[in-house]
């Protein structure tokens, strides 16, 4: 069951700030998707095999904080780019 712990609690929080610090410190706009992406990812291969956990709902969930990771940077870039 902590697993929707994480991905209700730690993962939103760690994608916002990571993506922000990430942007705006080292001006990385894209690495952080990426990273989350495949960070998340390999929790989804590893959890089905440890606990009675579908990966479908996993990999929605990185997927949704993939694209939320995304539009951070974007919009990061668009307000340093002006």
């Amino acid at each position: 069951m902590w697993e929707i712990a994480f991905y209700g609690i730690v993962a939103p929080i760690a994608t916002l700030l990571f993506s922000l610090l990430v942007t705006i410190k080292f001006k990385r706009y894209f690495i952080v998707p990426i990273i989350l992406f495949i960070g998340l990812n390999i929790l989804t291969i590893i959890l089905p095999m440890v606990q009675n956990v579908g990966w479908q709902a996993l990999f929605g969930w990185a997927t949704f904080y993939t694209i939320v990771s995304l539009v951070i940077s974007l919009i990061v870039w668009f307000i340093r780019k002006k």
